[in-house]
């Protein structure tokens, strides 16, 4: 196994574990709030580690990027409140939206 295969599987794990990992409450923060922050840290990390993946290929490492962040933000979007702007919850289901920050 190459160190680009295992970059890769990496990646792909911090990605599915920022996604999957649960929130909890803390006492300067609700649940939904470090829950968001988990899903925006792991899939972070997960994304620039799929970059480095596909390195020295820079198409490749590009289209991994890209390709993570297209299902991270469409995930964020259409199936949790991760997205905040403005003190507003960003998404595409309406009762989402509705719970606020």
């Amino acid at each position: 196994m190459t160190f680009s295969e295992i970059l890769l599987i990496v990646g792909a794990a911090l990605v599915l574990a920022g996604i999957a990992a649960p929130g909890w409450d803390t006492a300067r923060l609700d649940r939904r709030a470090v829950k968001r922050r988990i899903y925006w840290a792991g899939t972070g990390a997960g994304i620039v580690v799929l970059f480095l993946s596909g390195l020295p290929d820079l198409q490749s490492a590009l289209a991994l990027a890209a390709a993570a962040s297209v299902l991270t933000l469409g995930w964020a979007y259409f199936r949790t409140p991760n997205i905040v702007i403005g003190g507003r919850v960003r998404s595409a289901d309406p009762t989402l939206r509705d719970q606020g920050p």
